[in-house]
């Protein structure tokens, strides 16, 4: 399986790079001027159409939702726009106005999402602070508030990883990290806040001198790409203060695991098979790594586990942006492994025995 995905993803790649280039080189090379102003046309249905098909069938089929194939085709009048020349786009204007009004469609039923949001968002509120002592990890709080008054879809879960985002981001600094009950720290034996500060500081660097080279060439494009810089320093300063406040936490019936913004579980300990310490390879094969939720943090050097934890059958891991992950396996390395381990193995006991 691994295999026959990898094939896939190298054709796609590989087609991808092909119907690019010739577009590209297609308006630069002095050998085929001039072009009749049709082919941009051709262009355009490349992009939007050809691109998205090849997306569909190499990466969207069967995995995610159709939904995803707007945004490609968004992407891809965007990257048509760049490529070709101002001269031969005054022909083809009506292409703008068909993607906005489909793009306006779209907008509005998004929007009637959040009209019904923003009208329970006062039950939402009283919701998310009654269930503060039950649910200790604001993502999954905030979430169970959102979805208990209206109802989940894509779009309500990429709300709710943005609200996190910016909740961790910009108004968690005057919080303090959970100490109360049975939390175990993840992060304090590992470099991972200061990987996140050093990448911070390289963007900062890049966003200044990048910008300025950006803007002499193109300053529509400088501008897509400080706002794309600005977004990824808040997930940097958010991944931080999620990896800082939220530690491994154990309540009566369940264990929850939130490594920075990027993925978390919530399994029953009545659903764990076994916890035992970790004995096996430092590096995994991919087909491994496809049912595994890797808790270890990013470090300059990757560190090994050092307890993994088995289930009896595949519990659902949220990934970022509502995205999800079938797991049978957690891998992690807490700073107490051993108060950890008899924890967990007193919990899963007790569990067992009711």
């Amino acid at each position: 399986m691994t295999i026959v995905r990898t094939r896939k993803y190298l054709w796609f790649f590989g087609l991808l790079t092909l119907v690019v280039s010739s577009n590209f080189l297609l308006y630069r090379l002095d050998l085929l001027q001039p072009l009749p102003s049709e082919v941009a046309l051709g262009t355009f249905v490349d992009f939007m159409i050809i691109i998205p098909l090849l997306t569909y069938f190499f990466i969207i089929r069967k995995r995610y939702s159709l939904k995803n194939l707007l945004f490609v085709v968004f992407a891809g009048y965007g990257a048509a726009l760049l490529i070709v020349p101002q001269g031969y786009l005054s022909s083809y204007s009506y292409v703008r106005y068909l993607l906005i009004a489909g793009e306006a469609a779209f907008f509005l039923v998004e929007l009637y999402i959040v009209f019904k949001l923003v009208t329970k968002l006062p039950a939402i509120i009283t919701y998310y602070k009654k269930k503060e002592s039950e649910i200790p990890v604001f993502p999954y709080r905030m979430e169970r508030a959102i979805t208990h008054h209206v109802k989940s879809n894509r779009f309500i879960e990429i709300v709710s990883s943005e609200m996190s985002m910016i909740y961790y981001s910009i108004f968690s600094w005057r919080k303090k990290p959970i100490i109360d009950g049975n939390v175990f720290t993840f992060h304090k034996k590992t470099s991972a806040v200061a990987l996140y500060i050093m990448l911070i500081h390289a963007l900062v660097l890049e966003s200044i001198g990048f910008h300025f080279f950006l803007h002499s060439w193109n300053p529509i494009v400088a501008m897509i790409a400080l706002v794309l810089n600005g977004y990824t320093l808040l997930f940097f300063l958010a991944e931080i203060q999620a990896i800082r406040l939220v530690p491994f936490i154990m309540t009566n019936h369940h264990l929850y695991l939130q490594v920075g913004m990027m993925k978390r579980l919530k399994v029953s300990f009545k659903d764990i098979k076994s916890v035992h310490y970790y004995q096996g390879p430092e590096k995994l094969t991919r087909e491994e790594t496809r049912h595994l939720f890797d808790a270890v943090l990013p470090d300059i050097t990757k560190e090994k586990p050092s307890i993994e934890i088995e289930f009896f059958s595949s519990q659902e891991a949220k990934m970022m942006y509502g995205s999800k992950k079938k797991v049978k396996k957690v891998h992690l390395r807490p700073d107490e492994p051993h108060k950890f381990f008899n924890f967990l193995q007193s919990k899963i006991t007790e569990q067992s025995q009711d």
